[in-house]
Parts: C-alpha cells; sequence; structure tokens
C-alpha cells in the first residue's frame, strides 16, 4: 500500500512538473512577439486555413512552437473564424494579439477619394488606375457600368458622392460605386427635405443639376448661395442660365480651351445660351455644399455675375451694372489695347455672365 501511494505520488509530482513547464512554456508563448522589430504584411486569401497561417508564418520564421500557435486558436476558437484580408501586424506583435486581430477582421484599408467637380470619365479613370480592387469596368460604356452596379442604364453624371472611401484588398470596383452612389442618395434626400418653399426644381435630380453648376462656377465657400440665387432667379423669370462651364461640358472633346463666339453659338443641349432652363444632367460632381446652396440661395435681386480674375465674381442685379464690370473686370483688366482699336471689333451684349463679347478682325481674342 505504501509503495503504491509512493508510486502515485510520484506519478503526480512527475505530472505536476510537466504541467508547470508546460504552463511555462506556453505563457512565455503567449507574452514573446513573433517579431521584436519586423512588421509582418500577410494575406489571408480565401478558403486558406489556420494550418496555412501557421505553415505561412512558421516558413518566414515567425512562429517557432507551431504545436502552441494550434492550440491557442482552438482555445480561443479562431480555428475555423479568421476574417480573409490583408494584415499588417507591428513590431512587438503576440500570437494571442495576432489572433484577435484575424478574428476581429482589423485588415488594411486601402483609399480612394472622389473629388468635388469631377466628372464621371475622371471618377472611372482614377477608378481604373487604382490598385488593390478587382476591376470589372474596362471598356464599357458608362450605360454599362450603372447596369453593372444595379442602376437604370442612364446618363450617370453627377450621381456619386465626392469623399473618401475605404476598401480591402480584393473589393470590386462596382462596390465602390454602389458605396458612392447610396451615399450620394442619402445626402441628397436628406438636404431635400430641408429645402426652401418657392424653388423652381421639381425633384432633387433638378437641384443636382443646379449644384453641379454652382460646384464649377465657384470654389469660394460663400459665393455658393449667390450663384445659386442667380440660377434660381434666372429660372423663374425664364432667362437663359448662360453658364460657361455647361457649354463647356456639352462641347466634350471639341473644347480648345477657350470659348469662342461659335462655341457660343453651337447649339448643344447643354448649351445655356440657346436653351432656357437647366441642362438635361447635371455637368459635374457637386459637393453638399453647393447642393445646400442651391436648396437654400440668396435673397438679393442679383441676375448677373463677371469672374474677376482672382476667382472671386462680381454680382449685380441689372444689365447696366453688369457691363460696367465686364468693362472693368474683363475687357480692362485684360485688353487695355481695345480702347484703341474699337473701329475693329465686333460687340456683342447678352444677358448673361458674359455680357460683352470682342473679337479682333486680325485673329482676335475670345
Amino acid at each position: 500500500m505504501t509503495k503504491r501511494l509512493t508510486l502515485f505520488a510520484s506519478i503526480i509530482l512527475i505530472i505536476s512538473i510537466f504541467l508547470t513547464y508546460f504552463a511555462v512554456q506556453y505563457h512565455r508563448f503567449l507574452i514573446t512577439p513573433l517579431s521584436k522589430t519586423q512588421t509582418i504584411h500577410y494575406i489571408f486569401e480565401p478558403g486558406s486555413s489556420v494550418h496555412r497561417l501557421v505553415d505561412d508564418l512558421q516558413a518566414q520564421g515567425f512562429i517557432k512552437h507551431p504545436r502552441l500557435f494550434f492550440l491557442l486558436a482552438y482555445l480561443k476558437g479562431a480555428t475555423n473564424k479568421l476574417k480573409t484580408g490583408e494584415y499588417l501586424f507591428e513590431p512587438g506583435i503576440t500570437p494571442d494579439q495576432l489572433l484577435a486581430q484575424m478574428l476581429a477582421g482589423n485588415v488594411i484599408l486601402h483609399r480612394f477619394t472622389i473629388v468635388e467637380g469631377w466628372t464621371f470619365q475622371q471618377v472611372i479613370t482614377a477608378l481604373n488606375s487604382l490598385p488593390y480592387v478587382k476591376h470589372t469596368l474596362n471598356q464599357i460604356s458608362p450605360e454599362q457600368v450603372l447596369a453593372n452596379i444595379g442602376l437604370p442604364p442612364e446618363n450617370p453624371e453627377g450621381l456619386f458622392y465626392p469623399a473618401t472611401y475605404y476598401f480591402s484588398l480584393g473589393a470590386k470596383d462596382t462596390d465602390l460605386l454602389k458605396w458612392s452612389y447610396q451615399l450620394l442618395e442619402k445626402r441628397l434626400k436628406q438636404a431635400w427635405s430641408t429645402r426652401e418653399t418657392g424653388l423652381s426644381y421639381k425633384t432633387s435630380y433638378d437641384a443636382l443639376i443646379a449644384a453641379s453648376l454652382v460646384e464649377k462656377e465657384t470654389a469660394i465657400p460663400k459665393e455658393r448661395p449667390m450663384i445659386a440665387g442667380v440660377i434660381a432667379r434666372r429660372l423663374k423669370k425664364g432667362i437663359p442660365l448662360q453658364i460657361d462651364a455647361s457649354i463647356i461640358y456639352g462641347l466634350g472633346s471639341h473644347y480648345t480651351g477657350k470659348l469662342t463666339i461659335d462655341d457660343l453659338r453651337k447649339d448643344t443641349p447643354y448649351n445655356t445660351y440657346t436653351r432656357r432652363g437647366l441642362p438635361p444632367t447635371p455637368i459635374a460632381i457637386p459637393s453638399l455644399n453647393s447642393i445646400d446652396a442651391v436648396l437654400h440661395p440668396d435673397h438679393s435681386q442679383n441676375l448677373y455675375f463677371v469672374a474677376k480674375g482672382n476667382g472671386s465674381h462680381q454680382f449685380s442685379s441689372n444689365l447696366i451694372e453688369h457691363n460696367r464690370a465686364v468693362q472693368i473686370y474683363q475687357l480692362d483688366a485684360h485688353y487695355p489695347y481695345i480702347k484703341k482699336r474699337v473701329k475693329n471689333c465686333q460687340w456683342y451684349l447678352s444677358q448673361s455672365m458674359k455680357a460683352l463679347l470682342c473679337r479682333l478682325n486680325e485673329g482676335g481674342f475670345h
């Protein structure tokens, strides 16, 4: 009996020593960084397993005790729950912290920014050159792009919200466009619900069109409600909007970088000199500030504005004041020699931001 007790005690002692040793080793494993100085970049692809993770990290020299890592993964319930994606593990990360990060799916997020004032083509160009995404939109028409993201095949101009979007490795380009479109719908709906009464816009899409005109006309926040006010009053009075940016958009690749008399006369759906009302679609992506400005325009009597040449504009309530502003900020400022050659000039008056145009017989200016 005594011998049995002694044997039993010895076994218990051996087991205790083993368990103590194992506990010490396991604790040391848990608190020991996989790398003290090196950042670990790892892509956990769909269909991968903990075994693949351990094999890869062991091959790179980061895991020295694979069995202990398997045990840790089992105890944390992480065997089949690790999130796929691209990870960056900072120096000093422990096995426990690594699994916690992968369980939470804290992957590397890449950025894609849609800029205020961009056209749809600029969005697609930037998207097609973006790394880390799955490209599916190359060499297809704008209408097909919309169809690929589940929208009616219409003109996509202005239908995406300007913001920075974060995505993980492997996201589709269509996913980014869907997020952007959904965000625009949300922001536009919110803004439309707070609009002033008495505006000429029948739908939120009309307001979006007007906001794109404001966006392209000024980058100065305080001027946006003022330009929006001019647009609103001209719409009510039935006066052509005469927005140069809309004409330029309608010219497309035929625009040479400088508007000419012929450009102003060329009738396109976007020529707001030859056609009354709003153009058929937005001409760019408006900011939320421009949308808000259109839905809350200023209440002055201004009907005209002209660029001063420094990014700002001079606003006028009547054509006489406007012509004077054009003389000061356009003709006298940019063409001081015009008075000496006025006999060789052809003058064009219109109720517009560009009320006075002149072209010299010898080639002239625009």
